[in-house]
């Protein structure tokens, strides 16, 4: 499913909840209809404000805090007006979170582009002659840890993804091409004998990888990259004919990319 879709599917969930929830509070909870309309304004506050990490942090806090309330403290409201005042918060946060998540996975400005890739590489393949010297080199660079960077600075995490983008386009030779294929992957391609995707991005392109910096709350941390290459020739074209057993065999040898720790 598209992005697109997913924030829009969410934006429906929010809509939804929202209209059942006041629906129910205007026919058989009139008394706490001003309190779920704070808590709407109160969560749209929250949502801009805090990061993802003290958005889980809230979430989980404020329905404690309602368990506790409800056990240990004197309430005077009917029951069912009081669960749906410790269930609905929460729920609430938990929906606007996820339109935070995928809003600003649409507004990046790197988009994904697995579409174009799996294009390309079917071009590539049927264009591909064994009378050539020439092979399809594919190399797969993620971006390690890139949820839990998007999860602490979503904006900053967008900033450094287009910087990544920015650099690995510096090296894209004639007959190359690169890729974002979502989750902080990018894919590229070329289709010469003269160069080694594998040993240029060893050589030259990852410390320049590495040399980038993540500016979060907290000050600037360092950020690593994974990677894994194939290259498609006689010998293995038919096991490697389709895009999928491609990507599958670039994403097998990211496991075993094994990065070292800071």
């Amino acid at each position: 499913m598209k992005k697109t879709e997913k924030l829009s599917r969410w934006l429906l969930i929010l809509l939804v909840f929202e209209v059942l929830l006041f629906l129910y509070c205007l026919f058989f909870a009139r008394e706490i209809l001003i309190e779920e309309g704070l808590f709407l304004v109160l969560g749209l506050f929250t949502i801009i404000v805090l990061t993802d990490l003290l958005l889980t942090w809230v979430i989980l806090l404020s329905f404690a805090f309602g368990i506790v309330s409800l056990v240990a403290g004197v309430v005077y409201i009917p029951f069912n007006q009081a669960l749906l005042l410790l269930f609905s918060f929460p729920v609430l946060l938990g929906i606007l979170s996820q339109i935070r998540y995928h809003l600003f996975k649409e507004i990046a400005k790197v988009q994904d582009q697995e579409p174009d890739a799996y294009v390309d590489y079917r071009n590539r393949i049927a264009a591909y002659s064994s009378q050539s010297n020439d092979r399809i080199q594919a190399l797969l660079i993620h971006w390690s840890h890139e949820e839990l960077f998007f999860q602490m600075q979503p904006r900053e995490y967008n900033r450094t993804l287009n910087q990544i983008h920015y650099l690995l386009s510096n090296h894209i030779k004639q007959n190359g091409s690169l890729y974002y294929v979502s989750d902080g992957n990018f894919l590229l391609f070329d289709s010469t004998s003269q160069t080694n995707l594998k040993d240029e991005y060893e050589t030259v392109v990852k410390p320049q990888l590495e040399s980038l910096v993540f500016r979060g709350e907290d000050g600037v941390q360092a950020i690593q990259f994974q990677s894994g290459f194939l290259a498609v020739d006689p010998t293995n074209r038919t096991k490697y004919y389709r895009y999928k057993e491609m990507m599958s065999y670039l994403k097998r040898q990211l496991e075993t990319d094994i990065i070292v720790e800071y």
